[in-house]
């Protein structure tokens, strides 16, 4: 199969030079630190043909085989951006739709900042100075600027899937039966840093149960469907990009989103990441190499576990909550270059006429390019949510 094209892309506005970051390193600013982190809401994508969320979902339990057992090797296709394969013309919107579901009165147009571990974890990666390439879309809604992930089509896969990494949490975690049939557990976290509240969307791989021991099943609710209004989806066919792995939808039924109430409250102390490892690698500090994206997604446990040819001996369960506060401390000249690199980016989106940029650094350049978004690309959000960010004039203001 032939690869899909990148979009095109389009004019430079402007250009951050890692080395401008090195001067604000400078200019003896605060530490730059997470403040004030919190769960906020989350949800389960479920299996089918329609788009169903389980709100506020629940991760899989951390269920560990007795004995070790010879597992298959990872084989099928796997999307590199999940929740853009599930729902392409707005993958940020049910996280949106979800916080306020729960949270109806949530004050979105305090928050500075909306993004994912992934967007987050580029721009981190890039003041880190790493080498990376990436690509994304930059809007502002209101006074919120959201960070939204662009790979070459919403249903690109990832090629040469090998190792474990699915079939391992498929034989040691599993799913309680209020949220079968669910595909991953997406959760939305709130912080302060640079001196702005963020919002972080990522999906978590379980939860350790005997970390919850009062955890109580909550009652199951009724389903809430919110309708995709036909100015919506006139907005959608008008925007959506077409490549050769995915066409714009024109069936007003498939832009519904179906919202299910249902599932647990898991607290984010009992979340972990996971990553499987062959015994030949059991030399090098994995946990080091992940601990900037724990950090970004604030998960306080990692599980490692090591395979002999598909058979897992050595699995380490690990609280990892002293490793990010060292990390943090010890990442300190990083992280203000990160800090920096956020404000640089929120003030130049907020000042775009359009509302609207793309960010692009290619591999291994020390620059990245602030650009025109190339191609036709969606709105962030549609405008039933959009709207939730339209701020009434307070009485005593009005002339």
């Amino acid at each position: 199969m032939l690869p899909i094209p990148a979009p095109p892309l389009g004019e430079i506005l402007a250009t951050i030079h890692h080395d401008e970051l090195e001067d604000s390193a400078n200019e003896g600013d605060d530490t730059a630190q997470i403040t004030n982190s919190q769960y906020l809401t989350s949800y389960n994508w479920l299996n089918g043909p329609n788009r169903q969320i389980l709100v506020p979902g629940e991760p899989p339990a951390w269920t560990p085989l007795s004995e070790p057992t010879q597992l298959r090797e990872d084989s099928g296709e796997y999307y590199r951006d999940p929740n853009a394969a599930r729902y392409p013309t707005y993958p940020l919107g049910p996280m949106i739709e979800a916080l306020l579901t729960e949270k109806p009165g949530f004050p979105l147009s305090d928050v500075d900042i909306i993004g994912c571990g992934s967007t987050l974890g580029n721009l981190l990666r890039f003041a880190r100075g790493q080498a990376q390439s990436f690509r994304m879309l930059v809007e502002v809604v209101g006074n919120t600027v959201f960070f939204i992930r662009r790979e070459n089509s919403p249903t690109e896969t990832i090629p040469d899937v090998r190792g474990y990494g699915h079939t391992f949490p498929e034989a040691y975690t599993t799913w309680s039966t209020s949220v079968q049939r669910s595909e991953s557990h997406q959760r939305v976290v709130s912080y302060e840093f640079a001196d702005m509240k963020c919002l972080v969307r990522f999906e978590a791989d379980g939860f350790l149960p005997d970390l919850i021991p009062d955890l109580e099943t909550q009652k199951d609710h009724a389903p809430v469907t919110r309708d995709i209004t036909a100015e919506d989806l006139l907005l959608s066919i008008q925007e959506a990009t077409i490549s050769r792995a995915h066409s714009a939808t024109t069936d007003a039924k498939s832009e519904k989103l179906n919202i299910l109430k249902k599932g647990r409250h898991i607290p984010q102390c009992g979340v972990f990441d996971l990553k499987t490892r062959s015994v030949k690698r059991i030399e090098v500090d994995t946990l080091e190499e992940e601990l900037p994206r724990l950090w970004v997604r604030q998960i306080p446990n990692f599980v490692l576990a090591y395979h002999t040819f598909g058979k897992f001996k050595d699995i380490r369960v690990q609280d990892v909550r002293e490793n990010l506060k060292h990390w943090e401390e010890s990442q300190q000249p990083a992280l203000v270059k990160f800090a920096s690199l956020l404000r640089m980016v929120v003030c130049f989106a907020r000042s775009a006429e359009s509302g609207k940029i793309e960010i692009e650094r290619a591999e291994g350049e020390k620059v990245l390019n602030l650009r025109e978004p190339g191609g036709v690309v969606n709105s962030v959000l549609p405008p039933v949510l959009t709207s939730k960010w339209d701020v009434e004039t307070p009485p005593d203001e009005v002339s």
